[in-house]
This record gives structure tokens, C-alpha cells and sequence, in this order.
């Protein structure tokens, strides 16, 4: 449907205003995906576009989170707005880690619900190393892996230099799966054996490996008993008798 400059045109002015004066404080979800077509489609009504990509992928979430060729099936989204809605769980991906690595993030309550947040929705699947002190505040995150996670492909020198020069203490290990069940694998229990006994010649401790599904479910190695510090901050470590 071309753009009638009068009534569409007068709609999008409205919604930039609203947006400009109160933020996206009382907007729906469809008032915010067809406004930010209105970046990628300037002749068209992006209210119906709107609507039908929340019909197939069920909310903002999803849709950020769906794939360039599964965006294009929805009818009036081209390749060009297809990429610029892909990218935004990407970008705010960014924002937040860019943001809190100058956070703190301490207790493993809080650590685990970022670890979580970071890789429930990546389309793809990884490892990655979370730094932790003896007051359980993370000191910094690496990506070790993307796509398949194997022990003989870790690189063990590029890891323990990561680590030389911090405060570490502990570390936890986390991965997700895209599909199936989110559950610890054989192939799992490998790499946190690999990684622990690497750690445990300089005494730094593995605290725990989680494991992430797409629905943000969660499992780890230590059975998700987490509870607070012990008496000195000595926290167990995984292998410990």
C-alpha cells in the first residue's frame, strides 16, 4: 500500500513526537517495530508489517531474535529491513557488555542470571569463561569457542594468559545449545575436566559449568546448589573432596 502522505504521514510525525517527549513509555510492541521501519520502508504503512511479524514470531523478543531469511517470509519486510531487525539483539548485546565492564556483577545469583541473559538467545552455540575473585564479583568474560565446542580444540596457552596478571580465584565455564535438551553432555563433562585441571596448577578453582538452553532454562555441573560465600570466601571447587 503506497504511503498517503496525509493520513500515514501525519501518523508517523505523531509517534516520532510521542517518542521523542515520553520515550517509549505507554508504546506497544507493534508501535515500536513500525516505527523503527519507518527507517527501512519510507512509502509504505508499516503498522500491518508490524503486525504480522509479531503474528509469526510472538513478540518483540522474537522477532529481534529471528533469522534474516525467516524475517523476508513475512510479507512486506525486504531483505534491507530483514538485516536491520536482526541486528538489534546484537546491538544490545553490545551495549549491555560495553556497559557492564564498567559494573560490577557480583553473587552467583546475579552471575548466573547474566550468563543466562548472554546466551539464551545466541543463534549460535559457544563456550565462555567467566572470571571470578574471591568476593564472587566477575573480573572479566572471553569467549573460547564458537559453533562446536571440543577439548582438543581448546587453546589452553591463549586461556591461562587470559588469566595471568588478574585476581582470579574461580572460574565458571558456561555453553548453550540451540536444540535438544538443556542438559550437561559426555562432551561437557570433558572440557570442564580439561579446563579444571589446567586451572588447578595455579591454583585457581573451577566453581562451576552451566549449561543454557533457548528457553532460558539452565543446568550445571554442582546440581545448581549454589549458596553464599563460606566462611573466608574459600569457595568449593569442582573436584574437590
Amino acid at each position: 500500500m503506497p504511503l498517503d502522505g496525509k493520513k500515514h504521514g501525519g501518523h508517523r510525525n505523531r509517534l516520532r513526537e510521542r517518542f521523542v517527549k515520553d520515550g517509549l513509555d505507554g508504546f506497544e510492541e507493534h508501535n515500536i517495530l513500525e516505527m523503527l521501519l519507518f527507517y527501512t520502508i519510507p512509502q509504505r504503512d508499516t503498522n500491518e508489517i508490524a503486525h504480522a511479524l509479531l503474528d509469526r514470531f510472538g513478540s518483540l523478543e522474537g522477532v529481534f531474535n529471528a533469522k534474516t531469511e525467516e524475517l523476508v517470509e513475512v510479507n512486506g519486510t525486504g531483505e534491507y529491513s530483514a538485516q536491520f531487525l536482526s541486528m538489534f539483539s546484537k546491538l544490545i548485546d553490545s551495549y549491555i557488555d560495553d556497559r557492564r565492564q564498567n559494573e560490577i556483577i557480583s553473587g552467583i545469583h546475579n552471575i548466573t542470571e547474566f550468563i543466562v541473559r548472554k546466551l539464551a538467545f545466541s543463534q549460535t552455540e559457544c563456550l565462555m569463561i567467566f572470571f571470578i575473585d574471591n568476593k564472587q564479583s566477575v573480573l572479566s568474560w572471553h569467549y573460547l569457542q564458537e559453533v562446536c565446542v571440543f577439548p582438543d580444540n581448546l587453546d589452553k596457552r591463549t586461556i591461562m594468559r587470559m588469566i595471568m596478571g588478574t585476581n582470579t580465584t574461580h572460574v565458571i565455564l558456561a555453553r548453550n545449545y540451540i536444540k535438544g535438551q538443556t542438559k550437561l553432555r559426555k562432551n561437557d563433562l570433558t572440557v570442564a575436566l580439561t579446563i579444571s585441571e589446567m586451572f588447578r596448577t595455579i591454583g585457581v578453582g573451577l566453581f562451576d559449568y552451566i549449561v543454557v538452553g533457548r528457553d532460558r532454562s539452565y543446568a550445571t555441573l554442582t546440581g545448581n546448589l549454589y549458596m553464599e560465600p563460606p566462611i573466608e570466601n574459600k569457595l568449593p571447587k569442582v573436584g574437590d573432596q
